[in-house]
């Protein structure tokens, strides 16, 4: 009897691990074009480091890449681009910008000094990156900023000789997520997927919405090597 628990919670593991390294190569792919747009954008940075771009100025240095971005056909990525640091963007909109099948830039009033600038430093897509050094993958959130969709936003820090210059940006819709992970299958009946703040990005049970605070405990749970998310399966 005891073997065969065994045996069942060794597949029911394997199972779970097997869908675990999907969602991480999902992200893989996300995360892709942003690493290889890297090296040439700090090529191109370099030549204004020491006298500052304006906003207009560094919409122009990211427009082909970012529209490179969305144009990568390996994942459904809705938007892509830039935000720079104070240290690079000393005028204007450090967000350079695109998104959507129009691949339309964001044009917002509410960047830029003075009380109704956004404070990036407190954006999770920016932050966490800026302090860790590290790639991330944040939400899901509503994205007022850019979307106004649910959305998972993936950013890699750029820096250079230990000067931070900002981060490079992709971002997926929810909905996307959930069409591509549990409606092509990750092998499991029941499945959530939640970030490490406990909110479910997708999941196969009615009883979870996105956004909502995953409950469900003493399920089987398995966390990502290599991104803030861990998926519980029943």
């Amino acid at each position: 009897m005891g073997e065969s628990v065994s045996v069942d919670h060794a597949e029911r593991d394997a199972i779970a691990r097997a869908a675990m390294a999907r969602v991480d190569s999902f992200f893989d792919g996300v995360f892709a074009p942003l690493d290889a747009w890297i090296p040439t954008l700090i090529d191109e940075l370099r030549l204004h480091a020491k006298t500052g771009l304006t906003g207009a100025q560094l919409a122009a240095l990211v427009e082909p890449a970012a529209h490179k971005i969305l144009d990568f056909v390996d994942r459904p990525i809705y938007g892509a681009g830039f935000c720079a640091s104070d240290a690079l963007v000393t005028e204007g909109n450090p967000l350079a910008w695109w998104q959507g099948p129009e691949k339309s830039l964001l044009a917002s009033s509410t960047f830029g000094p003075g009380k109704a600038a956004i404070d990036l430093e407190r954006l999770e897509w920016y932050r966490v990156p800026r302090e860790t050094g590290e790639r991330h993958s944040a939400g899901p959130f509503v994205d007022y900023l850019c979307s106004n969709e649910v959305t998972i936003t993936s950013t890699v820090p750029v820096s250079v000789d230990g000067n931070f210059w900002g981060v490079v940006c992709a971002d997926v819709l929810v909905g996307d997520i959930e069409e591509q992970l549990l409606e092509r299958g990750l092998g499991l009946t029941d499945a959530t997927l939640v970030n490490l703040s406990g909110r479910v990005v997708v999941s196969s049970s009615d009883e979870y919405e996105t956004g909502d605070r995953y409950r469900g405990a003493q399920a089987h749970a398995v966390r990502s090597e290599r991104y803030p998310f861990v998926l519980y399966s029943d």
